[in-house]
Parts: structure tokens; C-alpha cells; sequence
């Protein structure tokens, strides 16, 4: 039955998913993982709507996809905070400069995921609140609001010398 199933609907599949992702590997790739999840379900003969179930699936691995890819992104873009200062300025600007980095990753550390993700790369990367909230899957307003939320805690955060 999935031989059968694969042979149906894995070039509608592929298609839909290169339409969202660009990518053709990536795009086959999530194709097989689809039939993969499919067969591991043991009574996939009682779903109702097989192809809905099997575009459902695809769909899933391809927000999974980009939630792992998020992730990546933030973490080494978070890493580029330790290389971000200015190395022209005397030895005390390079000191405070560090110092005020360690204290933004401080803060970071205390904030929800999401906003430190908004302010990663909308300040570390230089992404646009439109860039940034399609590549989060968030509206324009969700970006603005959580940067300034980040905003609003590493400055409180510089001004107590705390965690807040």
C-alpha cells in the first residue's frame, strides 16, 4: 500500500515542498522522511484521507526543519557577540566594550527564547523586522514587541548590574 502511495503522490510532494523551500535535496529529503513517518504508523490503513495525512506529515518535517535551522542560526549568531567589538580603541574601550557584551549575553540568558532569537537577528545579524519576522514565522508586530522587550531588559539589566 505505501509503494502504491509513493508512487502517487511523492512527485505532487516533492513539488509542494520545493515550492516552499527552493531547495530540490531538501525537498527530497522531506519527501522520504514523509513516507519514512508514514510507515512507521501501524495502522495507516485507517486513515481516512491519505493524501491530507501524508501532506500533513511533509508539512510538519518542513516546520521541524526550520525551527532546527532557527535554532543553528541564533546559537552561532550568539557566538558572534564575542567577536563584535571594536579593536581600534585604546585598552580601556576594549575592556568596557567586552565587558558591555558580556553583560547583553547575560541578559540574554534571562529572556524567552523568541525574543532573544528576535534580538539576535535583528541586532547581531542586521535582518530587517520584515526578514526577521518571516524567517521566525511571526507577524511584523510580534518582532517589534519582543525587540523591545530585549531592548528594554539589557538596559535595565546594564543599569542594576542584575539579572532582572
Amino acid at each position: 500500500m505505501l509503494e502504491k502511495l509513493f508512487h502517487i503522490y511523492s512527485t505532487p510532494l516533492y513539488n509542494h515542498l520545493l515550492g516552499k523551500t527552493g531547495d530540490p535535496e531538501l525537498s527530497e529529503d522531506l519527501v522520504q522522511e514523509t513516507y519514512l513517518r508514514a510507515a512507521d504508523k501501524p495502522d495507516l490503513d485507517s486513515v481516512r484521507n491519505l493524501p491530507s495525512y501524508l501532506f500533513r506529515i511533509a508539512n510538519n518535517l518542513l516546520i521541524d526543519h526550520h525551527r532546527r535551522q532557527t535554532v543553528r542560526k541564533t546559537d552561532a549568531d550568539t557566538d558572534r557577540l564575542d567577536t563584535c567589538h571594536d579593536e581600534s580603541g585604546g585598552p580601556e574601550m576594549q575592556a568596557g566594550t567586552v565587558i558591555t557584551l558580556e553583560r547583553i549575553k547575560a541578559s540574554l540568558a534571562t529572556m524567552p527564547k523568541l525574543t532573544q532569537d528576535v534580538f539576535i537577528l535583528c541586532r547581531v545579524t542586521g535582518k530587517t523586522h520584515k526578514e526577521t519576522a518571516r524567517y521566525l514565522r511571526i507577524s511584523t508586530s510580534s518582532v517589534q514587541k519582543h525587540l523591545a522587550s530585549a531592548l528594554n531588559r539589557i538596559s535595565q539589566h546594564n543599569e542594576t548590574g542584575n539579572n532582572r
